[in-house]
């Protein structure tokens, strides 16, 4: 399969009227048969990434393998379509002396016991060096490229990862995995509009940050192509070690990087996070689920483990099961213990009892007197219980530091107490 490209939104393109920042982020010069072009050739290639806020179109640069001469090969400005680089966005150029294949195509062939690469911008008597480099003997199948996309340190690639971020190595990739999902949201949790939708974790239990944009997430396994979520904004689709990021599966695309083209059933279906990249689609996770019940969570606990569990909806924060503690010993009175440990950072343990059947809520106010967070909200049989608070708001964000209020309501009971969050 062909790697494919989806165009997620309309977005200003940069036109050149000075030198853009890109990076030379990738390359191979010796490709045996790692990933061939679209006419079965194994070519040398070229990646180079934008890190910036506005498409970029590269046609009229100018490609050298000799900084010496650095209007060696110009890059067409005939085809903006292909030529142009998304914000975030990757682009492949072969380095193959095969300039009539096409735009794509350079008059250019890298050495695999080493030379250089330039990307110029020339405008009259002005040379400016965009990004260049000087390489040593490369191994064949073997990619060098920056450990961060756009950063100062290089590494060899025995996995390449042409066209897509650097840190999709098989390694860093075990790490990531889909952790919680809700396929019914009636009255649970809302995004940052106030909408009561569905919404998939992903948790990295990795060691390494990970940018998802430019993977797929599909609620069909057969159709892994299904929606590609944009590359347009690292601050948002990155996942740090340790981290949790929501998807909302809305359908409503329009509301930003992290809403998706997607909406789960509640009747069952599937979920798969998957890469597709140098004729290659794999999934990062994937599962399939039955029939789920409104405002009820199904998670991994713990974060990232094998066993799922229903739980009550963590959305962006580690999952929590509602623990019966002191089973059989049924509590003469309600009431809501301090939280331990209190000030408290990354999380705390929230402890209450119950002395009779009861509905109840758990929340976390600020000191204005606004919700941040549910905990709870469920018919509770007589019993102590505890809950894990993460420190974050109802959206998944870290919440600052500060003072809080706990509260627990039962039917005709009610307790608050103070806790601090502390960084």
């Amino acid at each position: 399969m062909k790697r494919m490209l989806t165009i997620m939104m309309a977005l200003p393109v940069l036109i050149l009227a000075q030198a853009p920042t890109l990076y030379i982020n990738e390359f191979m010069a010796s490709n045996d048969a790692y990933w061939s072009d679209e006419n079965g050739d194994f070519d040398d290639w070229v990646e180079i990434y934008n890190p910036g806020t506005d498409s970029v179109d590269i046609g009229g640069l100018w490609f050298t393998d000799d900084l010496t001469d650095p209007a060696s090969h110009q890059i067409p400005d005939t085809a903006s379509a292909i030529t142009t680089i998304p914000p975030g966005g990757f682009l492949i150029l072969w380095a193959d002396k095969e300039s009539e294949q096409g735009p794509l195509h350079m008059e250019e062939k890298l050495s695999g016991d080493g030379e250089q690469i330039g990307l110029f911008y020339i405008s009259g008597t002005d040379t400016i060096v965009i990004d260049s480099l000087t390489f040593g003997a490369q191994i064949a199948d073997t990619s060098s490229g920056r450990v961060a996309d756009g950063g100062s340190d290089w590494a060899s690639f025995p996995d390449p990862t042409a066209g897509v971020s650097n840190t999709w190595t098989p390694d860093a990739l075990e790490g990531i995995v889909i952790n919680e999902f809700l396929a019914s949201n009636d009255s649970c949790c809302t995004d940052e509009n106030g909408d009561y939708d569905d919404f998939i974790e992903l948790y990295n239990a990795g060691s390494n940050s990970i940018n998802i944009g430019g993977m797929y997430i599909t609620d069909d396994l057969t159709d892994p192509a299904s929606w590609q979520i944009p590359t347009s904004d690292a601050s948002l689709t990155t996942l740090a070690p340790g981290g949790f990021l929501l998807l909302w599966a809305d359908k409503e695309s329009e509301q930003g990087v992290l809403h998706v083209e997607e909406k789960l059933g509640s009747g069952g279906e599937d979920i798969g996070l998957v890469t597709i990249f140098a004729s290659d689609t794999s999934f990062v996770d994937s599962l399939t689920f039955g029939e789920q019940t409104t405002d009820i969570s199904y998670g991994r606990y713990p974060d990232g483990s094998s066993t799922w569990s229903s739980l009550n909806p963590t959305p962006g924060a580690a999952n929590a099961e509602l623990s019966v503690i002191n089973e059989g010993i049924i509590p003469s009175q309600f009431a809501l213990h301090q939280n331990y440990p209190n000030p408290f950072n990354p999380s705390t343990t929230i402890r209450f009892d119950i002395a009779k059947q009861s509905f109840v809520s758990v929340n976390i106010w600020n000191l204005l007197g606004q919700k941040v967070n549910t905990l709870a909200t469920e018919q509770m049989s007589p019993g102590s219980y505890e809950l894990r608070f993460g420190g974050r708001d109802a959206h998944g964000q870290q919440l600052s530091s500060g003072v809080y209020m706990i509260s627990v309501e039962a039917e005709s009971w009610s307790s608050t107490r103070k806790m601090i969050l502390m960084k």
